[in-house]
This record gives structure tokens, C-alpha cells and sequence, in this order.
């Protein structure tokens, strides 16, 4: 089976390259930079309509969202590596109820700094400075670290318990994100991180 990432250099891109990683399954990886020449290569443009990175394809599926490709490989190849409770468990809806709550309240939340906030963090010079959302997307960052740092409290080493999963390659790749666009993460995570 082929395998592809497409995409180098962002958070979102590092997720599948770190899931198969984990799951030690080969894969072709096009080292395409966001807004860089490789987007412009006429294979890739007909697969993302989005003509965003990451894009990963398969022999059965051609999908561009890094918290899909993760959760996608994981449910297919997972095993004991990424282990992925059955749909309808109330396990698997905590990893979704976590999941969502790190790409919607964490990681959207960081993108909106990094498209308004001055180089070389961000890119407001593509899409304008707004000094007053990135202030106000950092504090709500930090609010949800905070929620996110209260699913350690009992001990745990990772979001789910006692097994790396899906949720943690996507909380980890936003706190590496935050601490580098300046956001405040509590000593939980950041040790959390470290582990």
C-alpha cells in the first residue's frame, strides 16, 4: 500500500508523520511548505482542493484535516500502538469529546495568532494585524490549558489514562504551537509535555 503526507514545517503536518511514525508504517512524505512553490505542483492541487497541508492519501482515502488522518490511522492500524475504543463506547466518546475540545478550543484558537500576530510568529502581514484577537485568542489558549491540564489531576500520564493515544499527538503538537507563540502553559502540561 502507498502512503502519502504531504506538507513540512507546520504543527497540523507534524501530527500524521508523527502518528505513523509511531505505528512504524511506511510512507512516502512530500516535503511541501505551506504558501511555498510545492504547492503549487499540479498532483497535488488536484487532490486538495483545499490547497492546504497536511493532505494524506492512501489506497482507500484522500484527507486533509491532521485530527481526521490521525484518528483514521489509528482506527485502522492502531492496535496496541494507538489503541482506539469501538464507536459507541463511552471510552470513545471521551476521546472525541477531547479530541474536538483540543482542535476547536486549542488549536483553532492558535491559528487565529499566528494568522494575525507580526512575524515571525505569525502572518499578519498576509492577513493583517489584529493586536486585540491575538490578545484575546492567547488568554482563551489559556483558559483551555487550563481545562486541559485538569485531566492530569489525578495522575495520569496521558489524556486518556495510561495509554498514549490519538488526543495526545494533537495536545502535544498545541502546546509545542502555544509555547512558541508566547501563551502561559501550566507546570501539568509542560511536564506533561516533557514525558
Amino acid at each position: 500500500m502507498t502512503r502519502t503526507v504531504w506538507g513540512l514545517g507546520t504543527p497540523r503536518t507534524f501530527r500524521p508523520l508523527w502518528a505513523l511514525a509511531e505505528l512504524g508504517l511506511e510512507y512516502e512524505h512530500r516535503k511541501i511548505l505551506a504558501r511555498g512553490p510545492g504547492m503549487a505542483d499540479e498532483h497535488f492541487r488536484t487532490l486538495s482542493k483545499r490547497h492546504k497541508i497536511p493532505f494524506y492519501e492512501d489506497d482507500r482515502v484522500k484527507i486533509g484535516e491532521s485530527a481526521a488522518i490521525v484518528t483514521y490511522l489509528a482506527d485502522r492500524h492502531g492496535g496496541d500502538i494507538l489503541p482506539m475504543p469501538a464507536p459507541g463506547a463511552a471510552e470513545r466518546a471521551i476521546l472525541q469529546d477531547r479530541s474536538l475540545f483540543i482542535m476547536t478550543e486549542i488549536d483553532a484558537r492558535i491559528y487565529t495568532i499566528r494568522l494575525h500576530h507580526a512575524p515571525p510568529q505569525g502572518l499578519s502581514e498576509l492577513y493583517g494585524a489584529a493586536p486585540a484577537a491575538v490578545e484575546a485568542a492567547k488568554t482563551y489558549v489559556e483558559n483551555s490549558l487550563n481545562e486541559a491540564a485538569r485531566w492530569l489531576q489525578d495522575g495520569r500520564l496521558y489524556v486518556l489514562g495510561e495509554h498514549f493515544c490519538t488526543p495526545d499527538i494533537l495536545l502535544a503538537s498545541c502546546l509545542v504551537w502555544a509555547k512558541l507563540c508566547g501563551i502561559s502553559v501550566p507546570k501539568q502540561l509542560v511536564e506533561y509535555l516533557q514525558r
